[in-house]
């Protein structure tokens, strides 16, 4: 039997599971790939066959943009296939056509291609709703004030139900497709998402919210501040940290270093070095996010940060690990375009030698596009995340000791 909202959220019922995603436009198709083999395993250990869902394992799934759809659709009980065949129609729809050039005059693409679409799934719900199957975490930026908000059912949060006679709009009324178009209005590719979050007594909108993605707000990994939403005591959760007690698996869309020629980026104007800073910016505290988390656990696989510090494997700064924390991601390495004549061929890079076969240099370059909604593209990322997501999940992984005690029972 699945537990309810309150056995997942309830401190008082055994340990706690933590599924972060990372945001990155359509390569969350990238993700479902890591998400396929894993809901597979928990799915033969669960014993309950097609029924299991994602969300009976995990008791709160947090995403940011590409990820706070997933996260989403996951927390309302959609299964991994089911969000895949949702990702196949997003690409050509949502990025297939150019609304404006991204920059001067209208953003890429229209964000009612993409609310259209994610009304389908989420329809008029609410944060609120009894359809979310367990804990749901989704951030964004609120640009006018500065504040990066999250946001989650969690029905002790200070501003889920304020009580009567406050000014606070309650976070359990605000649509679900509004949330996650304000976490995933990214700056260039689609308008910021302008949100009602004050009312008179007449409940006529007095005050508006203007938000962007929550890349922007230093989420676009949001393992950290789930972390925090966990365990600091103001956001009410109240769980128990130790790797024994707190489980995250935090999942990726494909890891490459922004760069630009320097010399090209001399010559660009201001408002496009802003871009390339922009990007650079949100690379940083998502890797940086990765080395914080790695620092307070043992992964079973240390992701690799940089060239200085390596994969951090035996280090935590907190003596004992505050959890048991594994990043499943893939490195989108790129090959150069032309070998001196004489010199060996490059080789095959991480991503290939699990493919089994090598890409050509477009190829392996355009993977990192946000927008690139090509069906063969995608459909590429998808088998990529698949073949990365087999290296992380087997019998060990997810760690058996944090299986649902009703599972060991049936």
């Amino acid at each position: 039997m699945a537990r309810t909202l309150y056995e997942h959220l309830s401190p008082d019922t055994g340990p706690k599971r933590i599924l972060s995603l990372d945001g990155g436009g359509v390569k969350g198709i990238l993700t479902l790939g890591l998400l396929k083999p894993l809901e597979d395993e928990l799915r033969g250990r669960s014993g309950v066959g097609e029924a299991f869902r994602l969300c009976d394992y995990y008791d709160l799934i947090g995403g940011t943009s590409t990820g706070a759809i997933i996260a989403t659709g996951l927390a309302l009980g959609l299964s991994v296939d089911e969000l895949i065949a949702l990702y196949m129609r997003l690409g050509p729809e949502v990025f297939g056509r150019k609304a404006g050039d991204g920059l001067f005059l209208d953003c890429k693409f229209e964000s009612g291609k993409l609310r259209q679409a994610l009304q389908g799934v989420m329809g008029q719900r609410t944060l609120g709703s009894q359809d979310l199957r367990t804990g749901l975490a989704i951030h964004t930026k609120r640009i006018d004030t500065g504040s990066a908000w999250v946001l989650t059912n969690h029905p002790l949060g200070l501003y889920y139900d304020p009580p009567p006679g406050s000014d606070v709009y309650p976070n359990k009324s605000y649509r679900l497709v509004d949330l996650v178009l304000a976490s995933a209005a990214a700056p260039t590719f689609f308008d910021e998402v302008v949100i009602d979050i004050a009312f008179d007594e007449q409940r006529r909108p007095t005050q508006k919210g203007y938000f962007v993605d929550g890349a922007v707000g230093a989420n676009n990994n949001p393992s950290l501040q789930l972390f925090m939403l966990a365990l600091e005591p103001s956001y009410r959760f109240g769980w128990k940290p130790g790797a024994d007690h707190l489980m995250m698996t935090s999942c990726g869309t494909g890891m490459r270093r922004p760069t630009v020629n320097g010399r090209a980026f001399q010559g660009l104007p201001p408002g496009l070095r802003g871009v390339h800073a922009l990007r650079a910016m949100v690379h940083d505290t998502q890797v940086q996010g990765v080395m914080m988390m790695q620092a307070f656990s043992a992964p079973r696989k240390p992701w690799r940060i940089n060239s200085e510090i390596g994969d951090m494997a035996g280090v935590c700064f907190s003596g004992d690990p505050l959890l048991d924390y594994q990043r499943m991601d893939v490195p989108l390495d790129v090959k150069p375009r032309a070998v001196p004549l004489g010199d060996p061929a490059p080789p095959m890079t991480t991503l290939e030698r699990v493919l089994g076969r090598e890409l050509d240099v477009d190829t392996l370059d355009a993977l990192d596009l946000m927008d690139n909604g090509r069906k063969e593209n995608m459909e590429l990322l998808f088998e990529i995340g698949v073949g990365f997501g087999r290296t992380f999940v087997d019998a060990a992984y997810p760690d058996p000791k944090f299986d649902l005690p009703e599972w060991r029972s049936a």
